[in-house]
C-alpha cells in the first residue's frame, strides 16, 4: 500500500521565502562588491591616450621647466611628490618626467611643490 505524503501549503511557502531571501541576499552583496570595484576603477587616474607624450629628461631639464635651480628640482624629485603621480620615472639611471602629467598637476594644484624644503636632505 502506497502512502500519501501530504504536503503542508505554509511549509512549502515557507521554504520558498527562505529560499528567496537568501537568493536576495547574496545578489546584495554580489552587487556590493560590484559596486566597490566600480568605484576604486573610477578612482584610479585615468591615463593620457590622445595627447602627445612629452618627455622631461633629467634634473636640469625640470629645473629650466619649473624655473627653479637644480638644488629645488633635487628637492623636489627626492620629496616623492612626482613618483607618486606617476610623473617622474627612471630610465636606466636617469630620471624622466612627463611633461604632460606635470603641467596638469601644476595646473589642478599649483601650489603642490611649494611646500617642498630647499634644504639639502
Amino acid at each position: 500500500m502506497k502512502t500519501k505524503r501530504i504536503i503542508n501549503k505554509k511549509d512549502v511557502m515557507k521554504e520558498l521565502l527562505a529560499t528567496m531571501f537568501e537568493s536576495a541576499c547574496t545578489q546584495k552583496k554580489l552587487l556590493e562588491m560590484l559596486l566597490e570595484e566600480i568605484e576604486a576603477e573610477e578612482s584610479k587616474p585615468t591615463p593620457i591616450k590622445d595627447e602627445p607624450r612629452e618627455i622631461i629628461k633629467g634634473i636640469d631639464e625640470l629645473a629650466e621647466f619649473l624655473s627653479c635651480g637644480t638644488t629645488k628640482a633635487q628637492n623636489i624629485m627626492n620629496s616623492g611628490i612626482l613618483q607618486e603621480r606617476g610623473i617622474a620615472y627612471r630610465a636606466g639611471n636617469r630620471w624622466r618626467f612627463n611633461k604632460t602629467l606635470l603641467t596638469r598637476l601644476l595646473e589642478e594644484e599649483p601650489e603642490i611643490l611649494n611646500g617642498v624644503s630647499t634644504e639639502a636632505a
